[in-house]
């Protein structure tokens, strides 16, 4: 990698530390990024190539966190609604649609309030440079409902007095993502429709206490083989994400032994410092329905305020499972014929 791009990166990290405040978003956040690449950015769907992916992750957030609230008699009382989310991708490359399909499923509980979001999108793939570029797009839909039963301290609030309320919203995503065997770089906007119907934005804030408003991400990712031990690699990961407001960002550090064993360090700025590990137990095996399977873990160490006090979460924790096997056999060629017309656009 050119080293004057690595300190001119190093350098825009740094800077941005001093600039960003806390984030607040109505996307979910995963510490472990890299598995859920395809509902931030549209272009990552069917990143794996020429397969079949299901990947799952569950993620408890401030676990152990605790409302505090007193009734009539004075008796202090505990409501546990440290936030919780689930995501489910299954996504597949078509070859006669020269790209891929993508299904997510993501349940986002925060507070009292429960978000289900269903989003349905496709990558257009080329070939590019060694590596191959996505375009892609999403359509969701998602409903956020108040079920939760809250017991405000002082009667007659307009927000958490609507119980059983929900909201119904259309939204649109895109992204691009390019990637080879070495690095990969992508750019990802969520909630597109929000950025042009004002009536939505200020009916939420109004009604459920939620603005939707637009998304960006940038990411990207590198990966060395150590000349030394080539046994190891080192996989650095950024993740930066605006509202065009505020900014945040995660940085994840980890290493891979022979291509199974992995693990590593992430910091998300003013949120936590987390540890994760995980295996492709399989990934050397002969079985070519077993080599697919990642899964990891991880957990976070608060460092903001929410953190480490009474009735406060102590920790984020995170488990996530992937699947993937290949639905094409590999192309032979055989015989003769002109190159040009044979490798032609082939992704």
């Amino acid at each position: 990698m050119n080293i004057r791009i690595i300190k001119i990166g190093i350098l825009a990290l740094f800077m941005m530390s001093f600039a960003v405040k806390s984030f607040a978003q109505d996307d979910v956040q995963f510490t472990l990024f890299p598995w859920a690449t395809s509902y931030y950015n549209a272009g990552g769907i069917g990143e794996q190539n020429n397969t079949l992916c299901f990947t799952a992750i569950y993620g408890s957030k401030y676990t152990g966190w605790n409302d505090v609230y007193y009734d009539e008699n004075g008796v202090e009382h505990k409501d546990k609604t440290a936030p919780q989310d689930f995501l489910f991708n299954l996504e597949s490359y078509l070859k006669k649609l020269h790209g891929s399909l993508g299904l997510s499923l993501v349940s986002d509980r925060i507070g009292y309030y429960q978000n289900i979001g269903v989003k349905l999108g496709y990558s257009y793939k080329l070939r590019v440079g060694g590596g191959h570029l996505g375009i892609g797009a999403q359509v969701s839909l998602y409903n956020q409902s108040n079920k939760l039963e809250p017991r405000p301290i002082q009667d007659g609030d307009p927000v958490l007095n609507q119980l059983d309320e929900s909201t119904m919203d259309l939204d649109f995503s895109f992204g691009v993502l390019y990637k080879n065997d070495q690095w990969y770089a992508g750019l990802g906007v969520t909630q597109l429709a929000s950025a042009f119907d004002k009536n939505q934005v200020l009916r939420l804030s109004g009604d459920h206490g939620s603005i939707r408003t637009p998304q960006l991400y940038a990411h990207g990712g590198y990966t060395w083989v150590i000349p030394a031990n080539p046994n190891w690699e080192l996989l650095p990961q950024a993740l930066v994400k605006t509202d065009f407001k505020t900014f945040q960002f995660d940085i994840m550090a980890l290493a891979r032994y022979n291509g199974i064993f992995w693990g590593g360090l992430s910091y998300r700025f003013q949120d936590a410092v987390s540890v994760m590990f995980g295996a492709r137990p399989f990934y050397n095996s002969s079985n070519v329905y077993l080599k697919g399977l990642d899964c990891g873990i991880s957990y976070g160490f608060t460092t903001n305020t929410l953190g480490y006090r009474v009735n406060r979460g102590f920790g984020d924790i995170e488990v996530m499972v992937r699947y993937c096997f290949d639905i094409y056999r590999p192309e032979i060629f055989s015989g003769y014929g002109n190159t040009r017309y044979i490798y032609k656009n082939r992704y």
